[in-house]
């Protein structure tokens, strides 16, 4: 899922399977102003995330872009869900941990945060 416009949509999707990403199913909130972005609800998100997982075909949800906030919501949405969700940033955070020496899970950060490697 992503806030941006078609031609960057179709430009990452394309990326992402170029490196070997099956992406059957993509939902974006086709907005063109960060600002704007950056103040979409955490509610907005989180129905999103539940109509692109909501697929048969979607095994998890990667949310791309770092000013839609995803921490905060993502353990509720994968209970609901039933599957994994990440964004940028979350991925970010958890790999920053473990590249600082932190192995240890963290409960309430969602499925990735429970994992060591």
């Amino acid at each position: 899922m992503t806030p941006y416009l078609p031609a960057i949509n179709h430009s990452l999707r394309t990326s992402l399977m170029a490196r070997g990403m099956e992406i059957p199913v993509m939902g974006s909130f086709n907005e063109a102003d960060d600002n704007i972005v950056a103040r979409i609800t955490p509610e907005s998100i989180e129905r999103a995330i539940l109509d692109i997982g909501a697929s048969d075909e979607c095994d998890a949800v990667f949310v791309s872009c770092t000013s839609l906030r995803v921490a905060r919501i993502v353990e509720a949405v994968e209970k609901t869900l039933g599957k994994p969700v990440t964004s940028s940033n979350h991925a970010l955070a958890w790999h920053m941990l473990r590249l600082a020496g932190m192995e240890s899970s963290l409960e309430g950060k969602g499925e990735l945060f429970r994992r060591r490697r």
